[in-house]
């Protein structure tokens, strides 16, 4: 061969070898854009699936308390929120898929530059409403949507009601004056026949006189009072006890198999509860008011805080959608506040407790003023000496006057707890014109003197809560307080409790709020055919025995949820 022939021949390899070096070239640029171009699609399609998951949410639970959850119903959680999202995502796949035993294979007819196969989906992770981070994100987006709008309503109904408001209280005085001409009235009448009785004679007068003397001396038993407290307690003084609910409210932690995210559930004690045993002790009010003012120095830290305000969210959205006995009936349970804060499950012992510790904090603060009142400590010692003299016992003088201060005490109580169920405000501190049972009153004391008396507080509307204090406290407000001294988990799990019982009471009794999906993170994994994937390593699967195919093996991880 001639020296041309061998050059031609080595100009024909080397090109050849270049060749070769450009297509591995190209194969690995178009097996790269190919390799990560499938992760942006997969994402995106993702991302398209969550939406429509999503989007499947509870309606009742967004209609009724503006939460979002997905599931609840009919026993739905993490299998059927998986199938349903496999279905959306390989829909939007663009793909026909055809099962087998493990996975899902997309047909080798599929016309895309990825060229996708054994597509699987695998829920990695699943958070719940019920767990704190995820209930206290919809709590604060509440807050800044709805909870703003409905304060804002309130404003303006309360500014366009002004007019209404001076109406009412003219129409309020117009009664007034006309009850008290209808009074003198009465006075002259009664006056008139007692005139003519005296004219008709000295004995009849005298025998009329002496049984009004007896009635009135059996219903001035200053015994009396104490007796029906005893017997009946508060709820037969302040209100119509039969009037009210006694439906009881189940206690998530008592069911089997609770689904929810959180574990440890309860185990955190509140510092100080209304169904804390504490409360029942006889020096219950001193006592936590003498361990808050030791924890003062320490408590209020940056932790504190951030409790606080987490409480704070929790009470404004309680008081919106939860019913009080103030505010009305809001769904199937008719004291959800007062169960939030008391924690007993029949609803009238949740009633009871609250309107129990309120007669507490009010007979409390009556009694520091009757002590320092000269007028009532004037009278309340004129009145014991001559108990003790008549007793021979001079020696009690001091417990005998505790005791008849201690008396008016309670009844004052009375009076305000009456007022603060019917809607009205009292003044937190009491003075000689805000104090409303007389000295004169203390064995007069019963359900008609009590709801008479409470008509000289005013009224407030019934979302108190967010109005001056100024003139006093309302129930809400006082209920408010109460709520604040629970536990963050303890508030959180009760408001659980009130939602789940009443969405199963009104719509389906299978729903559990533990099991509404909030947030999901989902493990896509793939195959994708590659020209040249022995240049790959380890990240090659080799031929696939059901799409014949060999490749690239990639997992994508997409998180999305309710925010």
């Amino acid at each position: 061969m001639t020296e041309s022939a061998y050059s031609d021949g080595s100009i024909t390899v080397f090109m050849t070898c270049i060749f070769l070096l450009l297509f591995a070239l190209t194969g690995a640029v178009v097996d790269s854009a190919r390799y990560f171009g499938s992760g942006g699609y997969v994402k995106a399609s993702a991302f398209g699936a969550d939406v429509a998951v999503y989007g499947r949410y509870n309606k009742e639970l967004f209609s009724e308390y503006g939460l979002f959850g997905y599931g609840g119903f009919d026993g739905q959680g993490e299998g059927d929120w998986t199938a349903d999202y496999r279905e959306i995502l390989l829909k939007n796949l663009q793909e026909y898929p055809e099962e087998t035993d493990t996975e899902v294979r997309i047909p080798k007819t599929y016309a895309s530059v990825y060229q996708m196969s054994a597509v699987s989906v695998k829920l990695d992770q699943v958070n719940y409403l019920t767990e704190e981070k995820y209930f206290l994100k919809q709590l604060k987006k509440w807050i800044r949507t709805e909870g703003v709008r409905n304060m804002g309503q309130e404003l303006l109904e309360q500014i366009q009601g002004t007019d209404h408001g001076k109406k009412e209280k003219l129409l309020e005085d117009i009664e007034n004056a006309e009850r008290k001409s209808e009074e003198n009235q009465q006075k002259a009448q009664d006056q008139k026949q007692q005139e003519e009785q005296k004219d008709a004679g000295k004995e009849q007068q005298s025998t009329a006189q002496e049984e009004k003397k007896q009635k009135t001396d059996t219903a001035k038993n200053p015994l009396d009072f104490l007796k029906e407290l005893l017997r009946d307690g508060i709820l037969s003084l302040v209100c119509d006890p039969t009037e009210l609910c006694e439906k009881e409210i189940d206690h998530r932690e008592e069911e089997v198999g609770n689904a929810g995210g959180n574990p440890d559930r309860g185990t955190r004690e509140a510092s100080v509860s209304l169904d804390d045993p504490a409360w029942d002790s006889g020096k219950s009010g001193m006592r936590i008011l003498g361990k808050f003012l030791k924890q003062s120095d320490s408590m209020w830290n940056d932790e504190m805080l951030e409790d606080q305000g987490k409480k704070g969210l929790l009470l404004m959205y309680a008081s919106d959608k939860l019913g009080s006995y103030v505010s009305g009936q809001r769904g199937c349970v008719p004291y959800g506040l007062e169960y939030l804060a008391s924690g007993q499950k029949n609803q009238k012992d949740a009633f009871a407790a609250v309107v129990n510790h309120l007669f507490l904090i009010r007979t409390m603060i009556n009694f520091l003023y009757v002590e320092k009142d000269p007028l009532l400590q004037a009278q309340s010692l004129e009145t014991a000496t001559a108990l003790s003299a008549a007793l021979m016992a001079e020696a009690f003088i001091p417990v005998i006057q505790k005791g008849i201060l201690l008396v008016l005490s309670l009844e004052e109580s009375c009076v305000d707890i009456a007022a603060l169920l019917d809607g009205r405000r009292v003044p937190v501190f009491k003075n000689q014109s805000t104090f409303q049972m007389k000295y004169p009153e203390i064995c007069m004391a019963g359900k008609s003197l009590f709801r008479q008396k409470m008509c000289h507080y005013p009224k407030m509307n019934q979302k108190g809560a967010f109005e001056s204090t100024a003139g006093g406290l309302g129930y809400t407000q006082y209920l408010g307080l109460m709520l604040m001294m629970n536990s963050w988990d303890k508030l959180c799990q009760r408001t659980f409790d009130v939602i789940q019982y009443d969405l199963r009471e009104r719509y389906n009794a299978t729903f559990s709020i533990d099991r509404c999906i909030c947030q999901t993170k989902v493990e896509i994994i793939y195959d994708i055919p590659t020209l040249l994937h022995y240049f790959a390593g380890e990240k090659t699967f080799g031929k696939n025995s059901a799409s014949g195919t060999s490749g690239l093996r990639r997992k994508v991880c997409v998180m999305y949820g309710y925010s």
